[in-house]
């Protein structure tokens, strides 16, 4: 696992931690190093979990589109809710999404 130049780990919430250790198993399994595009950096939309330490970005670029689409099935399958695996241009987001569990529905930081 590697963590992009200027990307810090610290601010993640420790439901992403899991995260991380699942992706890095993933990628693995698909004979890619795991590298990590941002946390609680950059600019990202209002609604956006990656301020509050519950989003995190992880690179894609080296992959093709039918890998990318097996390793975010895999990632969403291990995962499960409340994490949400999406599929953007150059890599996955993976979001711990506390409005989709019931248990915490509402509860946004944001």
């Amino acid at each position: 696992m590697r963590v992009k130049e200027g990307v810090a780990l610290a601010g993640l919430n420790w439901r992403m931690r899991r995260v991380l250790r699942v992706a890095d198993h993933v990628w693995q399994t698909y004979g890619h190093e795991l590298v990590i595009t941002s946390t609680t950096d950059g600019e990202h939309s209002r609604w956006s979990w990656h301020p509050f330490g519950m989003a995190v970005d992880l690179r894609t670029r080296d992959m093709g589109l039918a890998e990318v689409t097996m390793v975010a099935q895999d990632l969403q399958h291990i995962l499960g809710r409340p994490y949400q695996v999406v599929i953007e241009a150059t890599h996955i987001h993976v979001e711990c999404d506390l409005d989709a569990n019931p248990d915490f529905a509402g509860k946004h930081p944001g």
